[in-house]
């Protein structure tokens, strides 16, 4: 089927037109030979979409086993294919056949020195977020680029805590902004501490997750300046807003998970880390009339389906977002109760690796 779409206008290929469960696909279910051929005609004809084919393909890839990813390198590297043959040994726990590799890439793509080390600290920065990555079973030269900038044990700590909550990401935004490496160690590695212990469950309740991070992002940095940080930050796992505005959310629901469960009559106070223009007496109004039984205005129903998820009603979530006024803002949420409802059952969307798409598996034929 793939092979017979026709590429957009002025492309070379479909290749750029398929995201990660396609290229997954043609990979782990068809052997992966239609593949390599189209990446090598775009490695001539347009070698930008072919390193972006080669990136998006190991991303994909990155969760098989060693080696299956050291099976199509050789066939990309025997195929003259060295992009992709690159990206492959670099998706690799053991980084000595990407560092040998880079010594037999053809000479007109073979690094000098300092292009070398930044090949390598590009890697080691996916690299360092892969949970299952051992730094210390890394060659000697890897170490020694990883010792250069102090950031890898942060980048680390917070890989492991985006591996079980996704919402993570947004400590490494704030670590590029401010700069600051604590939030590797006193953030993440506190956060996934709890999560080991057992006293945060980021499957069944990611908003507490997120809550604690929050406490301690404003312990490290402060409030405003997290504020002042997050105000215009996208990340790419929050669909079609700000930072400032998941978090929001988030802590708006932990806050009223409580009361929404029927506990208590009175619901709680505003939090005091709500940004002071997040519609609280709305929320909290909105809370008051599902807790009646009352009947919910089409506008309203998108902050009503929040709620329904702060008490555990993913069904009658559902339903809200189908009737919601804002249709588009009612297929992101229905989007992200989707992906939480997976993790919580089979986890057959989860991303190879952090800050990749969400993927489709499918059985092999």
């Amino acid at each position: 089927m793939i092979a017979g779409m026709q590429p957009l206008p002025n492309a070379k290929s479909i290749v750029p037109q398929l995201g990660q469960s396609a290229l997954r696909a043609l990979v782990s279910e068809d052997g992966g030979d239609w593949l390599l051929g189209e990446v090598g005609r775009l490695q001539t004809s347009d070698p930008y979409q072919a390193s972006e084919a080669a990136k998006g393909t190991a991303r994909a890839l990155s969760d098989l086993d060693e080696e299956a990813k050291s099976h199509l390198a050789q066939k990309a590297e025997d195929a003259g294919i060295w992009r992709l043959a690159l990206e492959m040994r670099a998706a690799k726990e053991d980084l000595s056949d990407y560092v040998a590799y880079l010594d037999r890439l053809p000479s007109a793509v073979r690094p000098d020195k300092a292009s070398r080390t930044g090949s390598i600290r590009r890697t080691l920065y996916s690299a360092d977020l892969r949970p299952s990555f051992d730094i210390s079973r890394q060659p000697a030269e890897v170490q020694a680029v990883d010792r250069q900038n102090g950031m890898g044990p942060a980048i680390r700590s917070i890989g492991q805590l985006i591996a079980h909550a996704p919402q993570a990401a947004i400590l490494l935004t704030l670590m590029n902004q401010t700069g600051d490496l604590r939030l590797g160690p006193t953030v993440a590695g506190a956060l996934n501490a709890q999560i080991a212990a057992r006293q945060l469950d980021p499957t069944n309740n990611p908003d507490a997750v997120t809550a604690a991070m929050l406490n301690a992002i404003d312990y490290v940095l402060g409030h405003r300046d997290r504020q002042d940080n997050l105000r215009h930050a996208l990340i790419s796992e929050m669909q079609g807003e700000t930072a400032e505005l998941f978090i929001d959310r988030a802590l708006a629901r932990v806050t009223l998970a409580r009361f929404m469960q029927g506990n208590g009559d009175e619901p709680p106070p505003r939090p005091k880390q709500l940004t002071t223009a997040f519609p609280w007496e709305q929320w909290v109004g909105l809370a008051g009339k599902l807790k009646a039984g009352e009947t919910i205005s089409p506008e309203d129903r998108i902050v009503a389906a929040e709620l329904m998820i702060a008490a555990d009603r993913p069904s009658e979530s559902l339903a809200l977002l189908k009737t919601a006024g804002d249709w588009k803002t009612a297929v992101l949420r229905a989007h992200d109760l989707a992906l939480a409802l997976d993790r919580r059952c089979a986890d057959l969307l989860r991303a190879p690796v952090p800050l990749s798409q969400s993927l489709y598996r499918f059985e092999p034929r």
